[in-house]
């Protein structure tokens, strides 16, 4: 087959094609260029292992001609000569796990970039549908796999087939009876090793399952500790991550049953090659047809003889691995991005962009097919304020989501300044664009590195302006360490209503002609929300907001309202115009006030 195949939603799968397909796409892309250095390590492994068979021989000279003919010359030789070859298997030893690690992580290390910046590249919908520990496996699991193979299957294949060869060579060389007797029982044990190996890589393909899961249970579990202690659930929680924990425990003790057993049972099958040797071996001694040196030479080499069989066996096990991970890999990195970023787009100087929005025929689903958004017709002129209201699930976040191209649409256009915002360049239209969500995702690090975000590069006095303008400056004094203060991991230090006023003045730094506002004060109490609102307030100024609204007693001064339900706009008009009207809006609003007078009440 010359290609992959699309699957839906644009991804790659490769499960049916040629395994030597995967090969050279490897071998192309990332081994190729590193070839220089990878080659040279791999003809060390070579040496070394042909160098691992001289040993034996200098000992059946030593113990049949050095020794009966007490000639010290030649034991000082052949001991010089035994120094050498070890001294030289050293070496080579030290300098192929140096370099041959160190290009396997450089070739990983590119990789994982490549990986990286391409899921910065795929669009939100391809995020929307994936796990996050789905695509950290990608990231880290499968490129350590791979590492492993880079540096330890070529090595090894290698080292154990010179090994193998050059032993068997040599038996057969030094008595062909005496081999074949000594490696009859050598089929048995491939057998038995090919055999548990397989069992081994299910029992700890079932281990790593069980330790996802039992990681998935422990992160949710630390995640969400404060509902458990307000529910007073820590017993269930506990038998929960118990019962996980055991199923973690079972399936690593079956795996560490089949890799105990591997060593010892291989270990007592070439143990009888071994008798063989000794006892056969021992016979043509006694008979004069074989040296002693000869049977010595032979026990070692046999010896020696069992660890590259098994670690052949092995390679075979990692090379599946191998091409399941690369499968995955490429499937990925594959992927077409819906939303390309086009270099030579449309883009204006940040000066002269005015912040007119326009939504014509807009119709839009997501991969399940229901329809989200349906004729969409609005235009906002620049620093409008447009509120949408609706019950939750009408269409109101999909729909601003689109103004900064995170999707693209089925049907329609979306325009900036009467330009569609597939016409624009994509960096130059997100940065005029900032977005508010409800609960904003804030990075670990410092106040400071936060709010500059959106702008690396900007200085402590525009942090602290725009800190001042979100009304940050009203709680950083009470923070240990200011606007250095780290706030750890999704803020998890700061209060809601902090979080979302850091989440404001980060959205600010970069000036931006469009600001969207997603329920930016719900969740939060009254004196915060206050605060909140404030803030946005003054940031709206000057700047087209798009507010989608919860507490609809926070969007009455807004230039328009829009009613959205069943991804419809059904009502529009100012906050008296659409009171006047009693129609949605007005029971929606006063359905919200009666709630909230029972619950004064």
């Amino acid at each position: 087959m010359a290609g992959p195949a699309e699957e839906n939603d644009n991804e790659i799968d490769y499960s049916d094609y040629s395994k030597s397909y995967l090969l050279k796409r490897f071998y192309r892309d990332y081994l190729r260029p590193n070839l220089l250095e990878y080659v040279p390590v791999q003809v060390l492994h070579v040496i070394g292992a042909l160098a691992g068979l001289v040993p034996p021989l200098l000992l059946r000279n030593l113990i049949d001609d050095a020794i009966p003919s007490a000639n010290l010359g030649r034991i000082v030789t052949l001991s010089l000569w035994a120094f050498g070859a070890f001294t030289l298997i050293a070496l080579i030893r030290f300098i192929r796990n140096y370099f041959g690690h160190r290009i396997a992580q450089k070739v990983v290390f590119d990789m994982r970039n490549d990986i990286y910046s391409h899921f910065q590249k795929l669009p939100l919908k391809f995020h929307d549908r994936k796990k996050t520990g789905e695509l950290m496996s990608r990231i880290i699991d499968d490129l350590n796999v791979l590492q492993e193979f880079i540096h330890h299957g070529p090595e090894g294949f290698l080292e154990a087939s010179t090994t193998i060869s050059g032993v068997l060579a040599i038996l057969f060389l030094m008595d062909v009876p005496l081999t074949l007797i000594a490696l009859s029982f050598t089929p048995v044990l491939v057998i038995f090793a090919l055999t548990l190996i397989r069992r081994m890589h299910r029992a700890f393909r079932r281990n790593r399952e069980a330790k996802g899961k039992l990681n998935d249970r422990l992160e949710d579990n630390l995640a969400g500790m404060k509902i458990i202690k307000s529910f007073a659930n820590e017993d269930y929680e506990m038998e929960r991550f118990f019962k996980k924990n055991e199923e973690h425990y079972d399936a690593r003790a079956a795996a560490i049953k089949y890799f105990s057993t591997l060593g010892p049972v291989s270990y007592f099958l070439n143990s009888f090659g071994l008798i063989l040797t000794i006892g056969y071996g021992g016979y043509l001694v006694y008979q004069g047809s074989l040296t002693a040196g000869t049977v010595v030479a032979f026990y070692t080499y046999l010896i020696r003889f069992r660890a590259p069989i098994l670690r052949m066996v092995q390679i075979s096990q990692r090379l599946s691995r191998f091409f399941a991970s690369t499968e995955r890999f490429f499937s990925h990195l594959d992927i077409e991005p819906h939303i390309a970023e086009t270099a030579g787009g449309f883009s204006k100087p940040r000066g002269e962009v005015k912040g007119k929005v326009a939504f014509e025929d807009v119709n839009f689903n997501y991969s399940d097919g229901e329809t989200v958004l349906n004729d969409i017709d609005l235009v906002v002129e620049p620093k409008q304020t447009v509120a949408l209201v609706g019950p939750s699930g009408a269409g109101k976040t999909t729909l601003v989501r689109l103004i900064p191209r995170l999707y693209d649409l089925n049907e329609g256009s979306v325009k900036v300044d009467d330009v569609d915002v597939q016409d624009w360049n994509l960096r130059q239209l997100r940065r005029n664009i900032a977005m508010v969500m409800q609960d904003d995702y804030l990075f670990s690090g410092t106040v400071t590195e936060n709010i500059s975000y959106g702008k690396p590069d900007v200085t402590r006095d525009e942090v602290i302006k725009y800190a001042l303008e979100a009304n940050v400056e009203e709680f950083i004094s009470d923070l240990p360490d200011g606007y250095e203060t780290d706030i750890g991991q999704r803020g998890v230090k700061l209060s809601g209503g902090q979080k979302q006023r850091i989440s404001i003045a980060r959205a600010l730094i970069q000036n931006p002609k469009i600001l969207i506002l997603d329920e930016a004060t719900s969740s939060v109490d009254t004196y915060t929300e206050k605060l909140i609102q404030e803030a946005i307030d003054k940031v709206s100024r000057g700047r087209t907001t798009f507010t989608i609204a919860h507490r609809l007693s926070t969007i009455t001064n807004a230039d328009k309202i829009l009613f959205v339900e069943n991804g419809e706009i059904c009502e529009r008009g100012t906050f008296e115009e659409l009171m006047d009207e009693k129609g949605q809006f007005y029971q929606f609003y006063q359905l919200q006030f009666e709630q909230l007078a029972e619950t004064s009440g």
